[in-house]
């Protein structure tokens, strides 16, 4: 089982080899974390993932981080939360798995750091995104996985989601 190590902080400052992000389906840059990794990262990140649009959501795909301390970038596309139905549950963790299943296809990463997916413009409530999220990342077999937030709150969800897992 992962140890999963949950952080205040920013993502685009980890030291993780690959940084996990929820993406727009076009691949291109948004607003609040996306922006800021894309910002961060320099104009080739757009370019790079620009070539894998649109995916579907659960889908992701990997590219280089480009100027960021991380090796690579992986860009998942969650689903929104609007019924909170079992469809939409599967959607958000098979997002976090295929992030996941991707990271086997690099061999030098060893770490892994996520943001906590879907919780914001998505509306995903904090407990029940944090259950997801904590029942897919224990799973992994990577040495090394980080979950960014931004407040004391996240993290205290996610901190209780690993204590019930």
């Amino acid at each position: 089982m992962t140890k999963l190590e949950i952080l205040i902080g920013d993502i685009t400052q980890t030291n993780a080899d690959i940084i996990v992000f929820s993406a727009h389906p076009s691949l291109l840059a948004g607003s609040g974390v996306s922006g800021a990794i894309h910002k961060a990262a320099g104009k080739e990140l757009e370019a790079a993932a620009r070539e894998f649009a649109p995916l579907k959501v659960g889908e992701a795909i990997i590219t280089p981080a480009f100027e960021l301390k991380s090796k690579y970038v992986i860009h998942t596309v969650c689903p929104r939360y609007i019924y909170g139905t079992d469809q939409e549950k599967e959607l958000l963790a098979r997002a976090y798995k295929s992030a996941l299943n991707l990271h086997e296809t690099v061999a030098d990463a060893d770490s892994i750091a996520f943001i906590s997916m879907g919780t914001g413009i998505y509306r995903w409530p904090l407990i029940e995104a944090s259950k997801i999220a904590v029942g897919c990342i224990l799973g992994s077999n990577l040495p090394q996985t980080m979950m960014y937030v931004t407040d004391k709150l996240t993290k205290e969800a996610y901190e209780n989601a690993i204590l019930s897992a």
